[in-house]
């Protein structure tokens, strides 16, 4: 077990939440705070936890304070530890001289330096910082009062780009593409990922400084800056580019057709040749309020623009953490890592079966199932750390949990960044708490991608997926996939599903079939949303529960961010205004178990 700090060193970011983003000046302030701190964190927290952050706030909850006071009390982890919080940024800087070397600096007018700028952070020990002469920034703060040295110029001296987009680029004997956004990272990509002083087993996929121009186009800590620091922690290998070849991204619209999307490939053969063709965890998500979107004047809607950037990564032996937008911000990710996991989590209720099916009325005595609407819930979308972070500490203490049984669709991999959730979760469940993985096992990637690879013309990754996710089902106990994700790539195939049956025989949530399958013996069905309206959701189970009478009617519905009094209130509207539709609301390992009986019992082939 790791030896629990004897010191943590605080820092409280919260009053940046309350500063009004319309105000450039603001906005500035909160970039660049934000930026410095995170590196710092990622560069002293690499090797023990010793810096902790306060600033996240969602649904109602202070999240890194929850978290710090349950690791104080309940946990005890950090019960010991002697707390000293720092009072401004510049004790932060003083009490870790020692442990970074200076400074990198980079160009407001080529925001993509400010990506190259948190891989320098990572791989050179730098503190970023925003290139801006005023007497009253940052970066005037920390070069003429505190004398940090620059060791990294991303810009020159005297405030001009380095990357232009035109000429060659700098330190490298090739012309420029035409970009000075992509030059930056041909420069990087030389400079870190092909000598390998990255490490091609972590990327980070966040927005660039480009959000100082639109900062109020979403939540006030859409920027995800304080996401940064786990990845610098890690070496990882900051982007920020369109998946998209049809369309110029409107942070670079001079750009030529098609070079984003052609710099990312290289980016991710970098990647893949780098790990050797294991599987690469990205942290991150398409910037869709801020860029490659109809949100911003695009041709491409969100949803579509995640399915392309998943189906690409995906070809490359890559999934990514889906710090989505809204929910998107998580702190601390470089602390808690550190976080002593238990070697094994078996799932907290007993798997149910035949005898238990047939004392609730859901089995007949001669082995048949009955004529009822059996409806599982997917409570999702827990596929990225952020959202788990947040979301386990407002909905876990709701009074309401344990009414309804709940499958908890948790990727297993986001233990890397958010441990003490597990703990937390799996040490709390009620009798009706149950947990699968979510889309799409121990990551989100694309399955079909794994083996069908258009773009990338790489061997099948199927293989390096299968014994991936094997390993992280094993150590929580799961052994269902909720949502098995398909996206644009193709729908899965037996090829796919002969993988998925080691790691997650108990079922698979499907994305296209219509409606419940066997394969290769594994049950599968496919996922359904939900509206987030309670009432119309209920009226929407409701109806589709008529035709029970001719046999059993399965549903996996899946809703997002829903807290369990949402679930209780469901329940309620469904036996009191649809008593009709003769729902049994089960939890998963029934649903997909029932599925398996029946399909079985009527002679079903597999698919």
């Amino acid at each position: 077990m790791r030896k629990a700090p004897e010191v943590i060193h605080t820092f409280d970011a919260s009053a940046l939440r309350r500063l009004d983003l319309s105000r450039p000046e603001n906005a500035e302030e909160v970039w660049d705070t934000l930026h410095l701190l995170a590196a710092l964190q990622g560069i002293v927290n690499r090797r023990r936890p010793r810096l902790y952050l306060f600033y996240t706030r969602e649904f109602g909850v202070e999240t890194d304070r929850f978290w710090f006071d349950w690791l104080r009390g309940e946990d005890g982890w950090l019960s010991r530890a002697d707390v000293k919080p720092l009072g401004d940024l510049e004790s932060a800087l003083k009490s870790f001289r020692r442990s970074y070397k200076g400074l990198v600096v980079y160009d407001p007018k080529v925001p993509a330096t400010s990506n190259v700028a948190s891989t320098a952070a990572g791989v050179e020990s730098l503190l970023p910082v925003r290139y801006d002469p005023d007497p009253d920034s940052l970066y005037h703060r920390l070069i003429h009062r505190m004398r940090l040295p620059v060791r990294l110029w991303l810009v020159g001296p005297d405030g001009a780009s380095k990357f232009t987009g035109s000429g060659t680029i700098p330190d490298l004997e090739e012309p420029s593409s035409g970009s000075a956004k992509v030059d930056t990272y041909r420069w990087a990509l030389a400079r870190y990922l092909k000598t390998r002083r990255a490490d091609p087993r972590y990327a980070a996929y966040y927005v660039d400084a480009d959000w100082l121009k639109r900062p109020q186009n979403g939540a006030v800590d859409m920027h995800t800056l304080t996401n940064h620091d786990y990845f610098i922690a890690k070496k990882a290998f900051f982007f920020d580019l369109s998946p998209w070849g049809d369309e110029r991204p409107n942070d670079d619209l001079a750009q030529p057709l098609g070079a984003d999307r052609e710099m990312m490939l290289r980016i991710l053969q970098a990647l893949y040749d780098g790990s050797g063709g294991k599987i690469v965890k990205i942290g991150g998500f398409p910037p869709w309020p801020f860029k490659y979107t109809t949100k911003t004047g695009g041709k491409h809607e969100g949803v579509p623009t995640e399915w392309e950037f998943t189906r690409l990564i995906s070809q490359f032996n890559a999934y990514h953490e889906a710090d989505a937008a809204n929910v998107g911000a998580m702190a601390n990710a470089s602390y808690y890592q550190h976080y002593p996991l238990a070697a094994r989590y078996p799932q907290p209720n007993p798997k149910p079966g035949l005898r238990e099916w047939q004392a609730k009325g859901y089995v007949t005595s001669d082995g048949k199932v009955a004529n009822r609407s059996f409806v599982g819930h997917y409570v999702g979308d827990y596929d990225a750390p952020a959202w788990l972070y947040k979301a386990v500490a407002a909905f876990f203490p709701n009074p309401k949990r344990g009414q309804v049984p709940l499958g908890w669709a948790f990727d297993p991999n986001l233990a890397d960044r958010a441990p003490h959730v597990f703990e937390y979760a799996y040490r709390h469940a009620t009798p009706n708490d149950y947990f699968i993985a979510g889309d799409s096992g121990a990551g989100y990637l694309n399955p079909r991608a794994l083996t069908v690879r258009p773009d990338s013309g790489l061997p099948s990754g199927l293989k390096a997926w299968q014994e991936y996710c094997e390993r992280y089902y094993r150590r929580f106990g799961m052994s269902i996939t909720g949502f098995v994700l398909d996206g644009t790539s193709g729908a899965s195939t037996d090829t796919e599903w002969a993988a998925y049956k080691t790691f997650s025989p108990d079922g698979f949530g499907t994305h296209y079939e219509s409606g419940p399958a066997l394969h290769l013996g594994v049950p599968a069905i496919p996922e359904r949303d939900l509206p987030d309206d309670v009432e119309t959701a209920a009226a929407v189970i409701a109806r589709d529960a008529k035709g029970s009478d001719a046999g059993p009617v399965f549903q996996w519905r899946r809703s997002v961010l829903k807290s369990p009094d949402w679930y209780a209130r469901l329940s309620d509207l469904l036996y009191e205004k649809h008593p009709e539709a003769r729902v049994e609301v089960v939890d998963p390992y029934t649903l997909f178990g029932l599925i398996r009986l029946h399909l079985r019992g009527t002679g079903v082939p597999p698919n």
